[in-house]
């Protein structure tokens, strides 16, 4: 997506995860603006309607949430802000631990035991579920969604394996 649009992939039976998922893309991230989504299955407005959701809070902080019950959140956030260049993003989550990745490295984890929300909205690339202040503005590419968490290992081979699209190295 080059920045101006977002994509939807209508609700399928292999999105809706409850034990382990990741998140994956790469974005060129290019300002500090708040309130970006990435990869969402979640809605800001819809009771019960909140499964995973990777985007940048104000200041390009990446966080990834998990929701157990569609309402309430259990967040990690990275620990450093992200923008200026394409980086390469992965969340995970295995049903004891989320894990945020960047640039094929292991940036912050947060432990966490709860059963992931199905929720019947569709996944949305770029902004979640009818909230058009929360568009993103970067450009999105190689989104991916797993039905299981990566190892660190598989995080850091995709990371290289498309690097040099996306990067000087």
């Amino acid at each position: 997506l080059d920045g101006n649009s977002w994509a939807e992939v209508h609700d399928n039976a292999s999105l809706d995860v409850t034990d382990a998922v990741s998140v994956e893309c790469w974005v060129n991230v290019t300002d500090g603006s708040a309130n970006k989504m990435l990869i969402s299955k979640w809605s800001p407005y819809a009771d019960d309607q909140r499964s995973y959701l990777l985007y940048f809070t104000d200041g390009e902080y990446l966080r990834f949430s998990i929701s157990s019950d569609g309402q309430n959140s259990h967040t990690v956030s990275s620990s450093q802000r992200h923008f200026g260049a394409w980086k390469h993003f992965v969340a995970t989550y295995d049903k004891t631990t989320l894990r945020l990745y960047v640039n094929g490295a292991a940036e912050n984890t947060a432990a966490q035991t709860a059963a992931i929300n199905v929720g019947t909205f569709q996944v949305e690339i770029g902004r979640h579920q009818g909230d058009t202040s929360a568009i993103s503005s970067d450009s999105i590419a190689q989104p991916r969604i797993y039905n299981r968490a990566l190892t660190a290992e598989e995080v850091a081979r995709n990371y290289n394996n498309a690097k040099s699209i996306y990067t000087n190295s």
